[in-house]
């Protein structure tokens, strides 16, 4: 397989110094890529299709739902920016629903390829990129994913790029946020896929890095498609009563690894082990439900369990003011597509816009659709895009790469007062030092 990285012939100079809302980006070296002078380069009048994989009926699917309303506005945005600049070529998606399901992913993705399809937005959840990567990988596929983070994915030289860290870093960030809360001791629940079981183990290594002396109950695992959790809560209770004998019940957190079963899990807790939903820490969480209107909908009991244990929930952002991402908030308020963006956790959701942008550069940039030259070109593309979720450089293993200024925010859902239930931003870990800070109100007790 060829190294990744453009060669001096093939770097074009991409340098794209902004995001305008409802324009697209402004090009420091446009003519290089081909888009002015009227139908030079790709400018043909042709049509390119990129393909999307997202999770539309299963525990990813409210993100799923918000992914593929960002990438429509950002088809769209690209075509708008395009036909301003004079150039007779348009970009088109073709999102597909592969239900979390591995052998339906692999069955689209091979109608992709039979259609001629060269990049791919998504999949959503590691295992399933895990599960495509070969294939994708023998024919020259681009893989773009917003929020796979499996640290068993960070290949380099793959066709396969993550703009979402992998979680080494939200493992260190899960871990302090558990030691800054006053944790000693740790239950650890995982669902039993690649993402669940990276998670789990980077931050129970992290955890024994800050307190060798910590307390880890599991990680105990569930099947990827369990909807009866009582033998899981039942772990949880033994092992939640043999740590509040040790260290003490307010120095005892629950941290559970999930996509929207986590309600599930909740659920069932509140009929098969209710004192659990009592305890004197908050439950934690990840960036799988982080921002997730599923464990916040008033229509739903589990939105009043999340709010009474808190469910602290990292995801991964820019710590400062984002004036992209904030005009990009302005512009979806109100509108059936910004619904199911927020809804879906604002990070991943924002950054399926970004993908397709960095999908659609990397085409004009490589000057042909052509797998084999945009996965050379993406990283040098990437290295220059700031969008709405900032700076999209890549490390070498093709994922993202923290940056001063970057972190994981920390959410939690509470109650309004009116009947109703939100997330809000409880605190944050900076990358650049390592640490933790709650906003007012809302450290754990």
């Amino acid at each position: 397989m060829k190294k990744r990285g453009a060669t001096s012939t093939a770097l074009i100079g991409v340098l794209i110094v902004g995001l305008l809302v409802g324009v697209g980006i402004t090009y420091v070296a446009a003519p290089s890529l081909g888009i002015s002078g009227g139908n030079s380069g790709l400018c043909n009048g042709q049509t390119i299709t990129i393909g999307a994989l997202n999770d539309l009926s299963s525990t990813l699917s409210v993100q799923g739902a918000g992914e593929q309303a960002a990438e429509q506005l950002a088809i769209g945005d690209v075509n708008t920016y395009l036909q301003n600049s004079g150039c007779s070529l348009t970009f088109s998606l073709n999102s597909q629903d592969y239900k979390l399901d591995d052998s339906t992913a692999s069955s689209i993705m091979s109608t992709f390829h039979s259609d001629g399809v060269q990049v791919v937005i998504g999949p959503l959840n590691s295992g399933t990129a895990g599960a495509l990567l070969t294939y994708a990988d023998t024919n020259h596929m681009v893989l773009i994913s917003p929020s796979s983070t499996s640290q068993a994915l960070a290949i380099p030289n793959d066709y396969l790029f993550r703009t979402a860290p992998s979680d080494a870093a939200q493992g260190q960030a899960d871990a302090k946020e558990l030691l800054a809360a006053g944790a000693q001791a740790v239950v650890i629940v995982n669902r039993d896929d690649t993402y669940g079981n990276g998670l789990a183990n980077a931050t129970q290594t992290w955890l024994k890095v800050g307190d060798p002396s910590i307390l880890i109950g599991g990680p105990t695992k569930y099947g990827q498609t369990a909807s009866d959790f009582t033998s899981t809560i039942q772990t949880m209770v033994s092992q939640y009563n043999q740590f509040a004998a040790q260290v003490g019940p307010a120095h005892v957190a629950i941290y559970i690894v999930a996509f929207q079963e986590y309600g599930a899990i909740l659920d069932q807790v509140h009929t098969q082990a209710p004192q659990l939903l009592n305890t004197p820490l908050p439950w934690f969480g990840m960036d799988g439900i982080a921002q997730n209107t599923d464990l916040s909908n008033s229509s739903s009991n589990v939105a009043s369990y999340s709010a009474q244990v808190g469910v602290y929930s990292t995801l991964f952002g820019i710590l400062s003011n984002n004036t992209k991402s904030s005009a990009f908030y302005t512009r979806i308020a109100g509108t059936s597509a910004g619904a199911k963006i927020l809804a879906g956790g604002a990070f991943y959701d924002f950054e399926g816009y970004d993908d397709v942008w960095l999908a659609a550069l990397s085409i004009m940039s490589a000057g042909a659709n052509n797998g084999q030259d945009i996965q050379k070109i993406l990283p040098s593309v990437a290295a220059n895009f700031y969008g709405l979720t900032g700076p999209e450089a890549l490390n070498p293993a093709g994922d993202r790469a923290l940056f001063p200024g970057s972190g994981y925010q920390i959410w939690k859902v509470v109650a309004t007062g009116t009947g109703s239930y939100e997330w809000v931003l409880a605190g944050q870990w900076d990358y650049a030092t390592n640490s933790i800070s709650w906003t007012s109100g809302n450290a754990p007790p």
